[in-house]
């Protein structure tokens, strides 16, 4: 008991000195724009009016300890709760629609954008996946059209901010839905940078700056075939008229400011980036994507190797310096590669087998710098750099009458964490289904949505 009373007078102390007020609303997630301003321009209140607001707030809280001391020292026994427990330390982490018109949206208010919130479709089907860390994540999927000149079909984001406990809906950009980045029209894929900071792509691009409340398309002279978010900075693939390969462009992600890399020259795709790191595939050179361009200031200049199936696309992957990894097409089959050196030599990682001969349109992701999971029907785990692999075991929930019969998309936020997007019964847009792990791979679950 003594401890506890300690431990309350610290705090009332630390209340007294800082300002209880500052302190709760410093632990709120900021989802929208910072309030700096005030309504009409008017100024903030006087310091002296500030200090007498922190000091009556924290006599609120003296009164409020008080009385949970009184009720601890009358014999009661305190205990947590487990859902409690994990919705504080949720709250303490936190880096198609059924609606038919748009009267039966909830639309925010200028002054909190924050409560942004629209009805979420029946049997969502995710086709894009985007996180900044292992429970703020975003998924991008087909929804019915709500708002008068739209033209179908139309998109939503679902959010969650407790690692998929729980979802909202929030709004897409006021355009044509896109299966593919090589559409003509409309957006296919998702990334965010932040809870404010935004892009939708594929082939056009949108951006948004204060969470998903309003979005607005960005003219970047071409159409939009790849982006990745890293330490602030946005990067992009660019191409122009039919050609596959385009410019490499850069933006800072809280504003729409996007340049080109001229020290790439033409690339083709297999963007990743990491800090500074940035791995593109070129377009020149001695063929369309013979080469590798790995950059480590962030593309201001690039180094050039040959890649590991030269012609052929490829997707690269890496998770801390100087290790990449590639996923390629072979021509018949995929194969994977591993480097050690920034690219500048790829082994196969596919060395000691495991794993059997998966087609080009495998999907593959690298977890860290030894364990990967790679897969088509059935996905296939390496935790030492490609020599084995074992397959992965995929948990549904009661409710799934079919299996997995092909993974669309794998992605980890970070060593532990990752999602898989599965076509759940049969190979089509509207089954698929999103599959979380916490284990690098070892195991995936169904994501139960709303």
């Amino acid at each position: 008991m003594n401890d506890y009373l300690d431990r309350v007078e610290a705090q009332l102390t630390e209340l007294t000195e800082r300002g209880a007020h500052r302190r709760l609303r410093a632990r709120r997630p900021m989802l929208g724009p910072a309030r700096s301003a005030r309504p009409g321009g008017a100024s903030r209140p006087p310091r002296r009016r500030a200090e007498a607001l922190a000091f009556l707030a924290g006599l609120a809280v003296v009164a409020a300890v008080v009385a949970i001391v009184l009720v601890n020292v009358h014999g009661s026994t305190p205990h947590n709760n487990a859902s409690s427990a994990a919705r504080s330390a949720t709250e303490s982490t936190s880096t198609t629609t059924t609606a038919s018109s748009a009267t039966t949206r909830t639309l925010p208010s200028a002054t909190a954008p924050t409560s942004i919130s629209i009805p979420i479709p029946a049997k969502f089907a995710p086709q894009s996946f985007t996180a900044v860390g292992e429970l703020t994540w975003w998924l991008l999927g087909p929804a019915p059209c709500t708002f008068a000149g739209e033209t179908p079909p139309c998109g939503e984001i679902l959010r969650t901010t407790d690692g998929g406990r729980s979802f909202v809906g929030i709004e897409a950009p006021r355009a044509t839905l896109s299966t593919s980045t090589a559409g003509t029209i409309g957006y296919s894929q998702l990334r965010f940078a932040d809870a404010k900071n935004g892009f939708a792509f594929g082939p056009s691009l949108y951006a948004t700056h204060n969470g998903g409340v309003s979005w607005s398309a960005v003219d970047v002279g071409g159409a939009v075939r790849d982006l990745e978010i890293s330490a602030g900075e946005a990067y992009a693939v660019v191409t122009a008229g039919a050609s596959n390969a385009g410019r490499l462009m850069r933006s800072p992600v809280g504003r729409d400011d996007w340049t080109a890399l001229s020290a790439a020259g033409e690339v083709s795709g297999g963007l990743w980036v990491l800090g500074r790191e940035v791995i593109v595939q070129s377009g020149s050179g001695g063929g369309f994507g013979t080469t590798v361009l790995v950059s480590v200031n962030g593309g201001a200049s690039f180094g050039r190797h040959p890649a590991p199936s030269p012609g052929l696309p490829c997707d690269f992957q890496a998770q801390s310096a100087p290790v990449i990894w590639a996923h390629c097409a072979t021509g018949t089959e995929s194969g994977v590669w591993f480097s050690s050196d920034f690219g500048a030599n790829f082994v196969s990682g596919q060395r000691a087998g495991g794993a059997p001969p998966l087609p080009n349109s495998a999907v593959f992701a690298a977890a860290s710098n030894t364990t990967a999971v790679v897969g088509y029907q059935q996905l296939y785990r390496t935790a030492d750099s490609g020599a084995t692999y074992t397959p992965v075991k995929i948990t549904q929930s009661p409710a799934a009458d079919s299996q997995v019969v092909a993974w669309a998309y794998l992605g980890f936020t970070n060593s532990t964490h990752g999602i898989g997007l599965g076509y759940v019964g049969s190979v089509a847009q509207a089954n698929e289904r999103p599959f979380y792990t916490t284990d690098a791979g070892q195991s995936y679950h169904l994501v139960p949505l709303p």
